[in-house]
């Protein structure tokens, strides 16, 4: 596992995708990988989670699986020859089909079209060309290039400010997303979420699947973002998806984005993770930039639980060294005084509510480890809900999270610090706390004296929410 308490996210590929290189990103470092839906047909995913799972007995732990759901990606039509250059200046049309015209026409979903507007900006292949709308007459859009370059076909297109109707959450997603519990992956990611309904309807058909794991929103979308904290109710934790969103905001507004984002998932007490171009150039080279560095350092300092690995990872020349150099990175901003922890007014920990005193009891056992110089946080969870809270306060101390279900246990891994392990459910609390001191002596190298906080609820409780702080030592 990684040495870092930012979780590592790796996504698997042609580079990476083999029982050998799982295997070799778990030893660099990773945590939890990534599937990519729009690479992975259904009828994969069992076979990817059965390498995953052989992979971790390789190297003796669990690895969380992540499925993210491809949903609806606007991409252009067949063109001649497979591709189209496109020079600063000139005027292409945007049309449904691919009719010629008295300059280039690239075919584009009639939603291309009825979200141009003159003025507005059309994007294509992530951004790397870019036109802006002059008329839109008799079905046709023209629009003029202002940052030309080489288009291909069936390349994305987004049009900057415009609100998509339709559907989010695809037929497709949903069999996918039902493939991904029956193989057994540990979290799904929704693509392009614009509001709670689109999360809703994700969990309740999982519902009827029979098991939900945790559902992660994608914010790729500005609608979304302006309906943050309703989003954060409706998930478990949320993605700064910062390649869409900054096709949707700009690149300018990205920074900023990324704050408020990570800022309101610590509020809510939702895992965050970071993800798009960490470390691009590594793709091909053997270290990164200094500003990818800084990139990253400052993910960490922002309050980002997880980091994730893209191409990098899924097709490039090295993706373990990817991994180690990024878990390099996450130690040394780790160990910096800007790296905020228990007390640090600059990340927000989760609300305290009256109403939830297992949250009051949280933060209580976070505070006594940090003024009682605790070498452990230890919560007992069965659900993960308060090993999650408990991640959200930053304790300086190690957080050991035990769980009778390993399903609980893995999606663990997505949060920040927590060192989850499997511990069946005992009898008595009694029963539980010597379980876990054993366990704490035995495996984990504390000695005696050493003082343990340790946040559960009682074994009797029959709302199984975190009731009980004790401070122990060994």
């Amino acid at each position: 596992m990684s040495e870092a308490r930012v979780k590592i996210v790796a996504t698997l590929g042609p580079a990476s995708g083999s029982v050998d290189g799982i295997t070799a990103l778990l030893r660099a470092g990773a945590d939890v990988v990534r599937v990519n839906g729009a690479h992975a047909p259904a009828e994969r995913l069992a076979g990817v989670v059965r390498r995953v799972r052989a992979a971790g007995r390789r190297v003796g732990r669990e690895v969380a699986v992540l499925l993210d759901l491809p949903g609806v990606k606007l991409r252009c039509g067949r063109l001649p020859d497979g591709r189209l250059v496109l020079r600063t200046g000139d005027v292409v049309g945007l049309a449904r089909g691919t009719g010629r015209g008295p300059g280039p026409v690239v075919p584009v979903p009639a939603a291309v079209l009825a979200a141009a507007r003159p003025g507005r900006e059309v994007l294509f292949a992530d951004g790397t060309v870019a036109a802006r709308v002059v008329d839109v007459r008799g079905g046709v859009a023209r629009a003029r290039v202002e940052a030309g370059g080489e288009l291909r076909e069936r390349a994305g297109v987004h049009v900057r400010g415009a609100r998509h109707r339709g559907v989010v959450v695809t037929a497709l997603d949903l069999a996918l997303a039902r493939a991904g519990v029956a193989a057994g992956v540990d979290a799904v990611a929704v693509s392009f979420v614009r509001g709670p309904h689109d999360l809703d309807r994700v969990r309740r058909e999982l519902t009827r699947a029979g098991r939900v794991p945790l559902l992660v929103a994608k914010l790729e979308r500005l609608e979304a973002v302006e309906a943050l904290d309703a989003v954060l109710e409706a998930c478990d934790g949320v993605m700064v998806a910062r390649g869409d969103l900054g096709l949707e905001a700009g690149p300018e507004r990205v920074p900023g984005l990324q704050k408020r984002i990570l800022e309101a998932a610590s509020r809510h007490g939702r895992f965050a993770i970071t993800a798009t171009q960490m470390l691009e150039s590594m793709t091909t080279a053997v270290r990164p930039t200094r500003a990818e560095a800084s990139d990253v350092a400052n993910a960490v300092f922002d309050g980002s639980d997880a980091v994730m690995l893209s191409g990098e990872t899924a097709v490039g020349a090295h993706p373990a060294t990817v991994v180690e150099t990024m878990d390099r990175i996450l130690v040394a901003a780790e160990a910096d005084p800007h790296c905020p922890y228990a007390g640090d007014p600059r990340i927000p920990g989760p609300a305290a509510d009256p109403r939830r005193p297992d949250r009051l009891v949280v933060r209580t056992a976070v505070r006594l480890a940090t003024e009682a110089a605790a070498a452990a946080v230890v919560v007992f969870t069965r659900g993960g809900h308060s090993a999650r809270r408990i991640a959200k306060e930053r304790p300086r101390a190690p957080v050991y999270a035990y769980a009778p279900d390993l399903g609980v246990m893995r999606g663990l891994l997505l949060s920040w610090g927590v060192r989850p392990r499997h511990l069946p459910a005992r009898r008595s609390t009694d029963e539980t706390i010597r379980a876990v001191l054993a366990s704490l002596r035995r495996e984990e190298g504390l000695s005696r004296g050493d003082r343990v906080v340790l946040a559960m609820g009682g074994a009797e409780d029959p709302a199984g929410t975190t009731s009980l702080v004790k401070l122990l030592t060994l």
